[in-house]
């Protein structure tokens, strides 16, 4: 059997008012909402599949970058227009452009978008020339 990731876990404040911007973003890349209740949204189509859970507890404090966890997401799409239209969806859902889309010098022809979710959880957009990607 392959290695691969098969699923990534979130944690929204509010699922309500998350699920809308993931449905945006994540359907820009090629994803569909599966399943939603009270308990988890989820999409696929794509992988890994994205399950998304309301938060637990009564600390609703917004994940902050740099903190212990992960740090970041990243897809990897087809083509620059796809990174521009996520941006686009980005910034209709409310979340937060961290960094707009532009190259960076990781590799040539590396373009990317850096955007937060409501509650702080970064995803990064990039097409990679080199990988194909």
């Amino acid at each position: 059997m392959t290695t691969r990731l098969h699923h990534l876990a979130i944690t929204a404040t509010d699922l309500a008012k998350s699920a809308p911007g993931y449905d945006a973003i994540l359907g820009v890349l090629g994803y569909r909402r599966h399943i939603t209740t009270d308990a988890i949204c989820t999409w696929n189509g794509r992988e890994p599949e994205i399950l998304l859970y309301p938060a637990e507890g009564d600390d609703r404090t917004p994940h902050q970058h740099g903190r212990p966890g992960w740090q970041h997401s990243a897809f990897t799409v087809a083509d620059r227009a796809t990174v521009h239209a996520a941006h686009e969806a980005a910034v209709d859902s409310g979340w937060t452009v961290v960094h707009p889309p532009k190259e960076y010098n990781y590799t040539p022809g590396y373009f990317a978008v850096f955007v937060e979710d409501l509650d702080g959880v970064r995803l990064e957009i990039a097409h990679i020339p080199a990988t194909g990607k």
